[in-house]
């Protein structure tokens, strides 16, 4: 797995709905987005990270590649899901270099995948500690899922440099659009079509990474039962909340729970933490069901907590037809994982 800097601009997002390939200019001024493509999957093309109809991601990719005009290049992308483990645990203190050395030993411990299918990577939170013990955030991905999205990405012009997971992407993103989210406590909630990446910060430092079998597809579906209207119709009225009435509200109080009883466990853990401050400051909404109706407000109404949906593009230069475009998608929100490994980029 890549975790290094990437040299390239292409981001390709593979989400469950959509294909999001963005290219980031990365001078010496503010970034600036020089092209975006957006192209739409056919249903289970993608479920849960895993790649169900290989071709049809190869196309759909290779047709943003040719329609934005974009010169086969390197690219980053990143994946989740659940052959994708992020934990973060404690190992005797040692210099970086002695870590490498034992840290296949200590992933035996942690992660309940065979040794020899995955491919490992990890940071030393806190390289200046002094104690006996220093944290780490160990990050495993099966080795297939790697290959898949290396094989992929090269079937359609491009050369993979950069492998990250999707709530790291969405957090170098928040990181990078306001200034105060290297100071407080976070909660970071990206919501795709199947899957929902929740991230605990404190500080930059995550203290739980965890994807959810969740997204707006559980509630389309939601409406679909109760109302008896079409999936299509379901997506379209999710996509207009301003259009929904009380029947579709009811309609989505259980996916609504399935997504604010995570966020309030994360909130105790973070409370329950030696090292936290003991609050949350703000939950943080992204992906393209950040503007899902009710979603919000039912966070705020349980945790007494701030609610802000991320925008990715602050402090980024993008032209006029670039934001018109977004909006027909969701707005900025949906590209979180996209500038977030474009940003990679620029560090």
């Amino acid at each position: 797995m890549k975790f290094g800097k990437s040299r390239g601009t292409v981001a390709v997002d593979l989400g469950s709905g959509q294909v999001k390939m963005l290219v980031l200019e990365n001078g010496s001024g503010p970034p600036r987005i020089a092209a975006i493509g957006i192209e739409r999957l056919q249903a289970d093309a993608i479920v849960g990270g895993d790649i169900m109809d290989y071709h049809v991601v190869v196309d759909a990719v290779r047709s943003l590649r040719e329609r934005l005009d974009v010169k086969p290049r390197s690219a980053a992308t990143a994946v989740s899901g659940r052959d994708v483990i992020v934990k973060r645990i404690k190992m005797d203190r040692m210099r970086e270099a002695e870590a490498q050395k034992v840290i296949r030993w200590e992933a035996e411990q942690h992660v309940p995948f065979d040794m020899d299918s995955v491919s490992l990577d990890f940071q030393v939170l806190d390289p200046e500690g002094d104690g006996l013990q220093m944290d780490v955030l160990l990050v495993a991905a099966k080795m297939d899922l790697v290959e898949t999205r290396m094989r992929l990405l090269g079937e359609a012009g491009f050369q993979t440099t950069l492998i990250d997971v999707d709530s790291f992407a969405v957090q170098t993103a928040f990181e990078k659009a306001y200034e105060h989210a290297g100071y407080g406590s976070f909660c970071l909630l990206n919501i795709g079509r199947e899957v929902a990446n929740l991230s605990l910060i404190e500080q930059t430092i995550p203290l739980l990474t965890r994807d959810l079998s969740i997204g707006t597809r559980r509630f389309a579906e939601a409406l679909v039962k109760e109302l008896g209207i079409s999936l299509e119709d379901a997506e379209t009225r999710l996509r207009t909340p301003g259009q929904m009435d009380a029947a579709s509200r009811d309609a989505l109080a259980e996916p609504i729970e399935s997504l604010v009883a995570p966020v309030e466990r994360a909130r105790s853990i973070l409370m329950s933490s030696e090292s936290s401050q003991g609050r949350l400051d703000e939950v943080v909404l992204s992906g393209g069901g950040a503007l899902l109706p009710g979603l919000a407000e039912a966070i705020e109404r349980r945790l007494g907590t701030k609610v802000t949906v991320l925008d990715p593009l602050r402090g980024i230069s993008a032209s006029p037809e670039v934001l018109r475009s977004l909006a027909e998608h969701g707005g900025p929100a949906v590209l979180s994982v996209a500038v977030g490994l474009g940003l990679r980029g620029k560090e």
